[in-house]
């Protein structure tokens, strides 16, 4: 599944723009994944017979994808997906140029939130379970959530509204710069939770979503 961004920041106060920091990594070309784990996501999703009957295993060890057979499905999508990295190529799409992709540590956190993987594959942001399904449909709502906000929280690091990672420590003054505050919704809690959590597990919950409230307030 090609989860696309439908967040606006419209409604939103521009934050005060901070400088990059010497360090600060520029746009991932990629989330670190090995090539067998893809190979095996690409077997799981071979199951499907939607999928297994557009592949073709080349001699060279590359894949060959029936793109003109008719009935695309969401694994079909994915399979697609995965096929082209496997073979070297890209899947942008027309548009994707110039996007602002997140970092390892933004991916690592979309995983903490929802469980899938946001992988890079070949330029385009592709969202997929370990074993390369992308998201069943009672997930997909609180995917999609924490797919937008990781892209906005990327593009204003690529535009400077944002200096480093998101983190218990600063993800206060962030939210507050667009008028976010916990209780807001659901997936900010539950970002809440999962920072202060990655930051500083041996506090209490209590404890920690009181002092995660005050930076926000404060």
């Amino acid at each position: 599944m090609q989860i696309q961004s439908s967040y606006t920041s419209s409604s939103y106060v521009t934050p005060t723009k901070v400088p990059k920091s010497d360090n600060q990594s520029a746009d991932f070309a990629a989330v670190s994944q090995e090539k067998p784990v893809l190979e095996e996501m690409l077997e799981n999703l071979r199951r499907d017979a939607s999928v297994r009957d557009r592949i073709t295993e080349n001699d060279d060890g590359t894949y060959s994808f029936d793109i003109r057979a008719s009935g695309w499905t969401e694994n079909s999508y994915a399979a697609f997906a995965i096929v082209t990295e496997l073979n070297g190529g890209s899947f942008s799409l027309i548009g994707n140029s110039g996007k602002s992709y997140p970092t390892e540590a933004d991916t690592d956190l979309f995983k903490q939130m929802t469980g899938y993987n946001m992988l890079n594959l070949g330029g385009s942001l592709v969202v997929l379970d370990d074993a390369g399904f992308p998201p069943a449909a009672a997930d997909q709502s609180s995917v999609q959530q924490a797919f937008d906000f990781i892209l906005d929280v990327a593009s204003f690091r690529s535009s400077g509204y944002l200096e480093g990672e998101l983190t218990a420590e600063n993800v206060g003054s962030f939210l507050s710069a667009y008028n976010i505050a916990p209780g807001s919704s659901a997936f900010i809690d539950q970002l809440l939770e999962e920072l202060n959590k990655a930051a500083s597990p041996i506090v209490s919950e209590d404890d920690a979503v009181a002092e995660l409230m005050d930076l926000v307030t404060t």
